[in-house]
């Protein structure tokens, strides 16, 4: 897929913490150094991307300006203040990616005419190399962009296209994902040292299970109630455990978890 990306120049506006992933994941993978520039109006981001070898300013509409692909990676209210810097140095021959969440293609469009678009769901585990990101496109990319941002989140985990009236799913779903399991492992923190396990043991115990039990999903390519039934025989102590989140309706109030994250995207959204 890095073949999609040889011969241009990446700019990326707001070296933070996902800008700083894309960054890392794009010279892992053998992108040159000289060919990624950033801007960020802090100096602490700036001195970092520094040390990553990349030329790094604050002039937001510098880095456009030689760019041939545009990566947004600022906060989403920020883009008001952005578009005024950057629209004039913005043309129809470079891509643009917005990763900002609620900021929809048709508000970029407005604001950027005749300028090839996609709009990027990425989520934190993009910071370790093993995201999940959802690209949608605009009306004016081509294949040849597509392929530029797929191969882009790619360096920094899985990515799948989808139409942009998905994502309010996809950030509920993966967006917020890491969330979700971080609460669990919380949770599941206070129910080990509740039995009387040492933290270190209890901390230990629960990561190494979810990086197995994740492996062991991805690798059997059974469905997950096939291997819940792997766990828990009848009459046992899976069961037992089961048996308490059936009756207190877990799956239920996570679907309406879920529901309210998609619906709160949906009330975000600028369009």
């Amino acid at each position: 897929m890095m073949k999609s990306l040889r011969g241009l120049t990446i700019g990326v506006i707001g070296a933070g913490t996902m800008g700083r992933a894309l960054i890392q994941g794009l010279l892992a993978q053998g992108f040159p150094r000289r060919a990624v520039l950033a801007a960020d109006p802090s100096a602490t981001a700036r001195a970092a991307a520094r040390r990553l070898g990349l030329a790094a300013t604050d002039d937001n509409a510098s880095v456009v300006r030689r760019s041939d692909v545009v990566i947004l990676a600022v906060k989403p209210q920020q883009f008001p203040e952005l578009m005024a810097e950057i629209a004039s140095a913005v043309g129809p021959r470079q891509l643009v990616i917005s990763i900002a969440a609620g900021i929809t293609l048709r508000w970029l469009q407005a604001r950027l005419p005749g300028v090839p678009l996609v709009r990027v769901m990425p989520n934190l585990a993009a910071t370790v190399g093993s995201g999940f990101s959802a690209i949608a496109s605009g009306r004016r990319a081509t294949t040849r962009h597509r392929a530029i941002a797929l191969a882009i989140f790619g360096a920094v985990g899985d990515v799948v296209e989808v139409p942009e009236r998905c994502f309010d799913a996809i950030t509920a779903v993966s967006g917020s994902g890491p969330a979700y399991v971080f609460f669990l492992v919380q949770a599941w923190e206070t129910a080990a040292r509740s039995l009387g396990l040492p933290r270190s043991i209890a901390s230990r115990a629960i990561q190494r299970t979810l990086e197995g039990s994740a492996r062991l999903l991805q690798t059997s390519g059974e469905p997950a109630a096939i291997l819940i039934g792997k766990v828990a025989s009848k009459g046992g102590t899976t069961e037992a455990a089961l048996k308490v989140l059936a009756k207190r309706r877990v799956v239920k109030h996570f679907v309406e978890a879920l529901r309210a994250a998609a619906n709160r995207s949906k009330a975000l959204s600028w369009s």
